[in-house]
């Protein structure tokens, strides 16, 4: 069967067809494959700050009760948690993802204080190093930075108190094996956090059955969140009550409308919240939320992978003299949201295809990232890519 014919029949029998149309068309004629940078518009966040326009000008302060606006950080983790594969009560929409990853590196040094290294690899994102390596600093602690992956478990010394990683590597889409990772390390006494960033909403996580300890993830790239949107963090029901926040906000408080002169935590993963919640942050963040109550994860991530497999297998056919080099694994369950090719010319190549009506982002020196939804892209976009890869590389 012809590709393009085999495209039509994929999207023809996609079981979220019906939700690719939930989401607003963005420039006419216009490819977006940068999901990994920030998603697509779902139509009901227009409705979504409509209703707060709304609640703002009735109910102005009684919005904090009346419209629950408090109580969305943990209505929103509630919504989130099944697509990380969380369980009920562990996830909090909140904050940004370093504000996050400073709560969780805190706290990690602190349950494990017989320790005092946080490891982790070169390839984890830089913001995530400087936020471990300043927080470790803080407590005494240093961070230390294995060169590859192949050396994780050789540097899980005695004295790691934390190992922090992203979950898909932000070049290369390398993903992780979350589940043996992290057995790995409790062998060894160690703690566990996940940055799932460039992961969660894309491909499985599954957190609870990997026994991760704490993750944390942004909320604008595959969850579809908006510019800038609250970010989230997970800590496992077993550490619940013995985490206690690194930063001791009156939205963590035990009755934060007691106005208490000293704190006390809120019990459960709310403790970790600090100051007052982005309201609109948070509307269009459920917005985007709300469409996976009618999917079931599994079948998302089913389809990136054929997304992903599908994409290699088009630049290859299609454009076979392009000197594009697969930079991703090949297998889908090895990797991440987004497939990396590289290309001596990249950011040259990522110009051309943007004057072309592609999309796609590069990274220093050789990466160009094509990100792919399962929510919105449809099979024949990565054919129309293809089509107008052909003739942009050399």
């Amino acid at each position: 069967m012809p590709l393009e014919e085999e495209c039509r029949s994929l999207d023809a029998a996609d079981p979220l067809a019906a939700v690719v149309a939930q989401f607003a068309p963005g420039e006419p004629g216009v490819l977006y494959f940068d999901a990994n940078s920030i998603g697509a518009m779902p139509l009901g966040a227009e409705r979504a700050m409509a209703r707060l326009g709304d609640q703002w000008r009735r109910l102005r302060r009684r919005g904090w009760t009346d419209a629950d606006w408090l109580e969305a950080p943990a209505r929103l983790g509630g919504k989130l948690a099944p697509v990380v594969g969380a369980e009920p009560g562990s996830v909090i929409v909140c904050d940004s993802t370093s504000v996050n990853l400073h709560k969780l590196v805190w706290m990690g040094l602190e349950m494990n204080s017989g320790r005092n290294v946080v490891l982790s690899e070169k390839g984890t994102f830089p913001t995530d190093l400087y936020v471990a390596e300043n927080a470790a600093r803080a407590r005494g602690a240093s961070l230390r930075l294995v060169a590859s992956p192949e050396e994780i478990e050789k540097s899980l010394k005695g004295d790691v108190a934390l190992l922090l990683l992203s979950h898909t590597d932000y070049r290369s889409a390398y993903r992780h094996d979350l589940a043996t990772l992290t057995r790995m390390a409790h062998d060894r006494g160690v703690l566990v956090l996940w940055d799932l960033s460039h992961s969660a909403g894309a491909v499985e996580t599954a957190l609870a059955a990997g026994q991760a300890d704490f993750a944390v993830g942004c909320g604008y790239k595959y969850l579809c969140g908006g510019p800038g949107s609250p970010a989230w963090l997970y800590v496992a029901p077993r550490h619940q009550a013995a985490a206690q926040p690194a930063i001791a906000g009156w939205m963590g408080h035990a009755e934060p409308m007691a106005f208490d002169a000293s704190y006390r935590a809120a019990p459960g993963v709310k403790r970790h919240l600090a100051g007052t919640p982005p309201v609109s942050g948070n509307a269009l963040m459920e917005a985007a939320l709300d469409l996976w109550a009618d999917i079931e994860p599994r079948a998302a991530f089913e389809k990136h992978a054929r997304l992903g497999d599908l994409l290699i297998r088009t630049v290859q056919e299609l454009t076979p003299q392009s000197g594009l080099q697969l930079a991703s694994p090949r297998e889908a369950a090895r990797r991440g949201g987004f497939v990396a090719f590289r290309h001596a010319r990249a950011a040259q190549l990522a110009d051309s295809l943007n004057a072309v009506g592609v999309v796609v982002s590069h990274r220093k020196p050789d990466i160009l990232r094509f990100g792919l939804s399962p929510l919105y892209h449809r099979y024949l976009d990565v054919w129309e890519l293809g089509v107008r890869l052909k003739g942009r590389t050399t």
